[in-house]
């Protein structure tokens, strides 16, 4: 059966942390966030900085998770593995009346790093070979700050490493709890996540603006959202079913209209891998996207395959074919009409483009169906050249 996904909205944060020197003359280094410690300018002549401390920029982040079903905690466990990052807050409640947290622990912050200080210039009218000296001196210093800053990362992904193992999740969603007493729904589960994660973050001082990850286990995608219950979240919906496109879009209309940064809706078969790459990578666009779009694809109003299309979709099945290859279908559609109606209008359009996959041997569990609707356009809105679909081909994990 082919996976389902309904998504809408973009995650613009970056994804994962950067580590750099600032301030301290390492050549070629562009990316922002590094903290250093002590590392004030030298004194002339042959002597050196005070010690310099390299951190790591992790930014505070959330990953909270709503779930009645213990049959969810080996995927959700693959997922926190999988995206474990320092400095992150990690919740999962059993639904109820009132939630109750399963797992409520915060990652380790990055291991810092300190290397000896940075080699004193000279201070003028040096021979060659004190030049020379002092050249040798710097690019040494340039190996021990580079070799500082592994070890950091290395001590950091230790740190972490032994805090996953430590976290139990699968033992402990697996315990018999209480009965859910009706929070299955989409408007009570993400009622339970809104509340716990402005708690955290008022606790907190409101740090979590890197990254708020909300997945949810509803047995039903049923109730209304208040405006502004989700403002910045990004938010991953699970169902024990497979999800028909209205329904679908419905419920991302209403995540959305929450104030979620982003929405999507899965069915049962959702890995842990998928859920990872939606955290990590944007839903699966930061991959290998290639455009099979363009207005020879689809009329307006219609999810229906031009004959056009045969030959840009044919070009895509040697890729497919190849062992463990994933595509993320996406459809897109122009702004006319009600956003409900391009939203099933666009998953439709991705839906028909895997149908013609499958017709020719690519297996469904393969292919992942997203509707955006009239996000993401690419020409003025009413332009044919939004009604178009792209395929996100993504490798297996490396290492999962």
């Amino acid at each position: 059966m082919r996976k389902v996904i309904h998504r809408a909205g973009r995650i613009r944060g970056a994804v994962g942390v950067a580590v750099m020197l600032a301030g301290s003359g390492l050549a070629g280094c562009g990316l922002a966030g590094c903290g250093l410690a002590g590392a004030g300018g030298p004194a002339a002549g042959t002597g050196t900085g005070p010690p310099v401390t390299l951190t790591q920029d992790a930014a505070p982040s959330a990953l909270l998770a709503v779930t009645d079903d213990p049959a969810s905690g080996p995927v959700l466990a693959g997922l926190v593995a999988a995206t474990a990052r320092p400095n992150e807050d990690l919740t999962i409640l059993r639904a109820g009346t009132p939630p109750r947290a399963i797992v409520s622990s915060d990652s380790p912050p990055p291991r810092p790093a300190v290397i000896p200080g940075r080699p004193a210039a000279p201070g003028g009218g040096e021979t060659p070979y004190q030049s020379a000296l002092y050249a040798k001196r710097l690019k040494r210093w340039h190996a021990e700050a580079a070799a500082g800053r592994r070890a950091g990362l290395a001590r950091t992904r230790q740190a972490v490493a032994a805090w996953l193992r430590g976290l139990g999740i699968v033992a402990k969603l697996g315990q018999p709890g209480d009965p859910p007493a009706g929070q299955g729904s989409l408007a009570a589960e993400s009622a339970a996540a809104a509340s716990a994660l402005a708690g955290l973050e008022e606790a907190a001082g409101g740090r979590f603006g890197s990254r708020r990850v909300i997945v949810l286990y509803c047995d039903e995608l049923t109730g209304t959202l208040p405006a502004g219950e989700l403002t910045g979240d990004e938010v991953i919906v699970i169902t024990p079913f497979v999800p028909g496109a209205a329904a679908a879009s419905a419920a991302q209309a209403g995540l959305l209209g929450a104030g979620a940064a982003q929405a999507a809706v899965l069915g049962p078969e959702a890995t842990a891998g998928q859920l990872a790459g939606l955290v990590s990578a944007d839903l699966s666009q930061d991959a290998r996207p290639e455009s099979v779009s363009a207005p020879v694809l689809f009329a307006n109003g219609s999810a229906s395959l031009r004959p056009g299309a045969v030959r840009q979709l044919t070009r895509f099945l040697a890729r497919l074919r190849e062992a463990g290859v994933t595509a993320v279908i996406n459809g897109y559609a122009s702004t006319p009409g009600p956003a409900g109606a391009n939203y099933a209008l666009s998953y439709r359009r991705a839906a028909n483009v895997a149908s013609f996959f499958e017709a020719r041997g690519i297996p469904g569990s393969a292919l992942v169906i997203v509707g955006h609707g009239a996000s993401d356009l690419i020409a003025p809105g009413t332009s044919g050249l939004n009604r178009r679909v792209t395929v996100v081909t993504e490798e297996p994990a490396r290492g999962s």
